[in-house]
């Protein structure tokens, strides 16, 4: 009874504390798509994201007395961006009108495509381009004026926003926000002490456990990785004679935290620390390994590729260690029978297609009898004159093409399709398909697999050159990709294109299949990648090479099209049709 008496009573306080309108209430989600294409019609930047910001402490706010007593009043969604992204509110719901809730929305972003704020310019900036916004766009006028006001009729500690011009000084971040302005990007807390990098940051076997946190956080990175937890003040009886048998750390519980994407949401601020679950319980031995084991060989020693960086607007040379690695002892395999059906769909659909023949006709011999002709011929009262072409024959046209397949094997194709199938599986049955195609069309093509750990390891996978014949040791490279850590797409394009220019044929073609856009742990997460890869397309183009983007990301458009332009991707809703839509795309690609 007392929990529910307390329940009750925190519902009650805290909505009386608040100001706001729940049933009134606008959410990001449902209006991200419509935001993001005005913010491109106004100029945005199309490399910039959308998401919701995390909350932002006031702590010398004045707050009245159920305000204190609820324990709400501290902290606000303050609308921000930096040169990554957008950040607005999850919700809204100051005013009364649900539509002026869903307007605001859009009056921050127009606000966001046309500001540049810090913490010393906030007035003078956000006043500057209210100015602007309601001088250009008059459908912003009775909006800005009936909800402006509406905010200063519930805070009366706003009023002087009123009589403030662009030269007035104050510390606005202290006081109440206004809901209209947008303020300076949130600042990350500087780390304690920098951690080690020589392996990734996440752990392969659980990053499928959780969902993903989709709003930054304040981090703070300490050093746990102490020999000595705590103080022991007695000595249990034999608890030496244990210790010197087993080094186990029970200290922690290492079970994996169902809630910690709940719990994530409502921490200010998320502390990070060295010490892996459950390391010292972890058993260590060596194995002898045979000889004829599967084993990875650098192909040739490391070598270089610039990098651009927009931000310097010039190449960084020699940026990116490329690893070219070779997969030996490879077990060669037929052609799975859970794949022979598609295929053989695939390659009548080729036939029918006759992309690789030309019908030559009135042959006097040939593969066959073209039954107009031969009519005519039987019907003819001359026959003895007449001559008897009627065969026909069907000619192989060589097709003047060199296909480079490049996959991305991030640490994402790890994810799970459903509890049996994984990403990566369906990007290697793709695989296996395509090439039954392009060998059934006895096309000239190559295929490559990539994935990188920051700009020292790039390492850039060979499954088959331009020189191999398609075979079962080339399916069973296939089969052995396994995915890797990250995705940077520029660095591995490049790559390619040096292998591609190096094909004479007239028609040259790159075809990527990736799962997700550009990113690493470093500063290549985010528009440094973006812009990084853009580069990298153009200079693809300018070599007269066609690239080509296959990817199952759903929220490709946002930033394939600035990538790729509108016909260079295509954006696959079911990774499962992978193998069968593949072939396809490339028939039509290919098929003038």
């Amino acid at each position: 009874m007392e929990e529910y008496i307390g329940k009750v009573w925190d519902k009650y306080i805290t909505k009386k504390a608040r100001k706001n309108f729940e049933e009134q209430t606008v959410f990001f989600e449902d209006n991200k798509k419509a935001l993001r294409i005005f913010y491109h019609l106004l100029g945005g930047d199309k490399t910039k994201e959308l998401y919701i910001t995390d909350k932002r402490s006031i702590l010398k706010k004045r707050r009245t007395l159920s305000e204190k007593v609820s324990g709400v009043g501290k902290e606000f969604y303050l609308p921000w961006q930096d040169e990554e992204a957008l950040y607005l509110p999850p919700s809204i719901s100051y005013f009364k009108d649900e539509k002026s809730n869903q307007l605001l929305y859009f009056w921050l972003i127009a606000m966001m495509s046309n500001i540049d704020v810090n913490k010393k310019n906030i007035i003078s900036s956000n006043i500057k381009t209210t100015k602007y916004l309601l001088s250009k766009y008059e459908g912003f006028q009775d909006f800005y004026h009936n909800c402006s006001n509406e905010i200063f009729e519930q805070y009366e500690e706003l009023e002087f926003i009123k009589e403030l011009d662009e030269n007035s000084s104050k510390n606005i971040l202290e006081i109440q926000p206004f809901y209209m302005w947008i303020y300076p990007a949130l600042k990350m807390k500087k780390t304690i002490e920098k951690f080690e990098e020589d392996e990734p940051y996440r752990n392969k076997e659980q990053k499928d456990k959780t969902e993903t946190l989709f709003m930054k956080k304040k981090v703070e990175k300490i050093d746990d990785k102490s020999k000595t937890d705590g103080l022991l003040v007695f000595l249990p009886e034999g608890l030496m004679s244990i210790l010197e048998r087993v080094n186990v750390d029970r200290s922690e519980d290492d079970s994996f935290d169902e809630n910690a994407l709940f719990n994530a949401q409502d921490l200010d601020e998320i502390t990070i620390g060295r010490k892996k679950a459950n390391l010292n319980a972890r058993i260590k031995m060596d194995l002898d390994i045979e000889n004829d084991a599967i084993e990875e060989y650098p192909i040739k020693s490391n070598f270089s590729l610039d990098e651009w960086d927009y931000k310097k607007q010039k190449y960084l040379e020699n940026f990116v260690n490329i690893n070219p690695i070779f997969t030996k002892n490879i077990k060669a395999i037929k052609l799975p029978t859970r794949l022979k059906k598609i295929t053989n769909q695939v390659q009548h659909e080729l036939d029918l297609m006759q992309l690789d023949k030309i019908k030559r006709s009135n042959l006097d011999c040939g593969d066959e009898i073209n039954l107009n002709t031969w009519i005519d011929y039987k019907s003819s009262k001359n026959k003895n004159l007449d001559k008897q072409n009627f065969f026909e024959s069907f000619q192989k046209n060589t097709r003047d093409m060199s296909t480079l397949i490049l996959a991305d094997t991030s640490l994402s194709t790890e994810a799970g399709i459903s509890s049996e199938l994984r990403v990566i599986d369906m990007i290697k049955d793709g695989l296996i398909v395509f090439s039954e195609a392009l060998e059934r069309l006895q096309d000239n093509f190559s295929i490559y697999a990539f994935s990188s750990l920051k700009n020292k390891d790039v390492k850039f996978h060979l499954i088959k050159n331009f020189q191999e014949k398609y075979n079962d040791t080339i399916r069973g490279r296939i089969d052995y990709i396994k995915p890797g850590y990250y995705t940077r797409l520029g660095a591995a394009i490049r790559q390619s294109t040096k292998i591609l220019e190096t094909q004479k044929t007239k028609n040259r073609l790159l075809l990527i299949i990736s799962d997700g856009k550009p990113n690493d742990v470093d500063k290549y997460d985010g528009r440094y990648g973006i812009e990084d890869t853009k580069k990298a397309i153009n200079e693809v183009k300018a070599k007269g090479i066609v690239p080509f983007c296959i990817t199952i990301d759903l929220e490709a458009k946002s930033y394939l099209t600035y990538l790729f332009g509108k016909n260079g991707f295509t954006v696959i809703r079911n990774v499962k049709k992978l193998p069968k839509i593949l072939p396809e795309i490339y028939m039509n690609l290919t098929k003038d």
